[in-house]
């Protein structure tokens, strides 16, 4: 059966649209997938059980793929890359500190740190 001009281009017209499906589809999983993982929330600074003698700590971070940011239950702003920083006021003793986020699809993480704040007394 010989290939004549005809069926190459169909052949060629059916191959391109194939491969220009596929790419499309291709695209669109790769840019779901990063929905589909849900928020998250990456604390820099500080450590989780730190010991501070400071009355104030800073709390600096990264929360990607979210709608809100919390810290203890307070509204917390993000730049628009994801940044985040506060200062939270330490007292004596073992202080959990806790971020919440949630994205637009209503799911949500949290990540606590404990900071011991020593008594100067």
């Amino acid at each position: 059966m010989p290939l004549t001009r005809t069926k190459f281009r169909r052949l060629m017209r059916t191959g391109i649209l194939v491969l220009a499906i596929a790419i499309i589809a291709g695209y669109a999983s790769w840019r779901s997938l990063a929905y589909a993982k849900g928020p998250s929330i990456e604390i820099s600074t500080p450590p989780s059980g730190t010991v501070t003698s400071s009355s104030t700590i800073e709390i600096a971070g990264k929360a990607l793929r979210i709608n809100s940011l919390a810290i203890n239950g307070n509204p917390l702003s993000v730049d628009e890359t994801g940044g985040f920083k506060d200062t939270l006021a330490i007292f004596p003793g073992v202080n959990i500190v806790t971020l919440s986020a949630t994205d637009q699809f209503g799911r949500s993480t949290e990540v606590q740190i404990q900071i011991v704040g020593k008594d100067l007394r």
